[in-house]
């Protein structure tokens, strides 16, 4: 059982986590606490880690380093967000936590990867160490959501992204974007979050957009991908440093856009539009999530095929609907995957 202090621990694992979250590449954002309970009941923080940025070394290596490797005389208690890797005839995290002698670990998730699942969890448990899972309260699976289906559903986490006017239009002829600058930035957080992004051919014609991260700081390379539904002449700006996917009106757009992301190493994917790109993939069901953005404004004369009909969405679960600024951000999940 684990008490209220040790989920507070958790939870300060959970929040830490967030961190890397994007920068890790196919390895999931860890952390790990080393809390010292030998003279203090409700513990003391003596080191901390995370996965580092592009995936090593993991979240207990750096942790552990900080300490002295004798520990015997002392009681402490590794806090870790997912379950220590095991690897029977090379080092991992869970043979450093049984030489770091660390006498008890509290483990928020169990990886959910067939090679590593319960077997930190059991080594340490052989090595009679306590260890301790968290069967209530874990948020890790959610902010690793996109690690989870990957390694649970063998398919990239796919989300849709649209952003509209208070009438529902895509697209203002007096003005790039529709959404505040509070709203965009927010949205290359999003970015920052998936491996790779994706627009439809005619988005990436009219509107050359740049499809990077800019986050202040951060150096986040996107793998970009334009779809099309003919062949086309590659020779536009853009065009050649993006991965070109063939997509068409058909039962088997699930199945060839899964296998083509699998090709290009692609576990998460953020599709930006334009709005026929967006209503395919919502007609066919393929995504997770849908972000919509909603500005104040009103947009008038514009062609209709640029308008967003609301009742295509009227069946999806919402699970968030929030104010950024003054634009409104609602986020969808499909709950049919």
């Amino acid at each position: 059982m684990l008490s209220k202090l040790d989920l507070d621990y958790l939870r300060s694992v959970q929040n830490l986590s967030l961190k890397h979250l994007g920068l890790t590449k196919s390895n999931p954002s860890v952390a790990c606490l080393i809390v010292d309970f030998t003279k203090d009941s409700k513990g003391k923080v003596i080191s901390f880690g995370l996965t580092n940025i592009d995936g090593n070394p993991h979240a207990e290596l750096t942790a552990l380093k900080k300490i002295k490797k004798n520990n015997k005389n002392k009681n402490l208690t590794a806090y870790v967000s997912l379950e220590p890797c095991y690897k029977e005839n090379l080092n991992s995290c869970s043979k450093l936590l049984h030489q770091y002698n660390i006498k008890r670990i509290v483990i928020d998730s169990l990886d959910p990867n067939n090679f590593i699942y319960r077997k930190g969890f059991l080594f340490l448990k052989y090595q009679n160490h306590k260890v301790v899972l968290n069967n209530k309260n874990s948020k890790f699976k959610e902010i690793n959501k996109f690690f989870y289906i990957n390694k649970l559903k063998s398919r990239p986490y796919i989300t849709l992204k649209l952003a509209l006017s208070k009438n529902g239009y895509s697209k203002d002829k007096n003005k790039k974007n529709i959404t505040s600058k509070s709203t965009q930035n927010y949205m290359h957080h999003l970015r920052l979050k998936h491996d790779a992004i994706a627009v439809g051919y005619n988005t990436l014609i009219t509107d050359n957009p740049k499809l990077t991260c800019r986050l202040q700081g951060i150096n986040k390379k996107l793998k970009k991908i334009v779809f099309v539904k003919k062949k086309i002449s590659n020779k536009t700006n853009n065009t050649n440093l993006i991965n070109t996917i063939h997509v068409s009106d058909t039962n088997n757009l699930k199945d060839n856009l899964f296998r083509q992301l699998s090709i290009l190493n692609i576990n998460s994917l953020l599709i930006e539009g334009g709005i026929s790109t967006f209503k395919l993939f919502l007609k066919y069901k393929i995504f997770d999530e849908v972000y919509l953005t909603l500005s104040k404004k009103i947009i008038h004369n514009v062609n209709s095929k640029y308008r967003f009909n609301f009742r295509l969405i009227k069946n999806l679960k919402e699970i968030s609907n929030n104010f950024y600024g003054k634009d409104q951000i609602i986020v969808y999940k499909n709950t049919d995957v």
